[in-house]
């Protein structure tokens, strides 16, 4: 089978960062969770510092409105420092418990023959029906057949 298939197969079944070489094909693990902590991680990072923001910003508008109190300032500011020393802090302590960059480090890539990978096309194509093979594509074709809308206006 030709090699633009069986990439399409792989990413349907979703199987990231496929590629093939004339004897092989080469994959990462699907069982690695390491980037989805790490982006999950980044994700968690954004939304903190939006947070951030929304809430110094509150706060100028609070103190422009009432002024400033330096004992509420100071408690606002220590609030503040704690909850980004958390979120600083969580991946460096992952990273001393486990006693490696764990984050860092990036999944085993596999690699399957391309021979065996086309025999197990065969026995796919053996189990799967002619009818069968529409459906194994998750493609859509959308065609409009609304009213077509010209440049003219019509004047009433």
């Amino acid at each position: 089978m030709d090699k633009i298939t069986i990439l399409n197969l792989l990413k349907n079944s979703g199987i990231e960062n496929a590629r093939i070489d004339n004897n092989f094909v080469y994959f990462t693990d699907p069982n690695c969770i390491f980037p989805a902590f790490d982006k999950l991680f980044y994700y968690a990072w954004i939304a903190a510092m939006v947070f951030v923001i929304f809430i110094l910003f509150g706060w100028a508008v609070l103190y422009i409105k009432n002024g400033v109190k330096i004992s509420s300032f100071f408690s606002n500011i220590k609030t503040l420092f704690l909850v980004l020393m958390v979120f600083a802090l969580v991946k460096p302590s992952v990273d001393f418990i486990y006693g490696k960059n764990l984050f860092a480090s990036q999944c085993d890539t596999q690699k399957v023959s391309l021979s065996a990978v086309n025999e197990l096309l065969e026995q796919r194509n053996k189990n799967f029906a002619k009818s069968d093979e529409a459906m194994l594509y998750e493609t859509f074709d959308v065609v409009d057949t609304g009213i077509e809308i010209t440049d003219t206006e019509e004047e009433y």
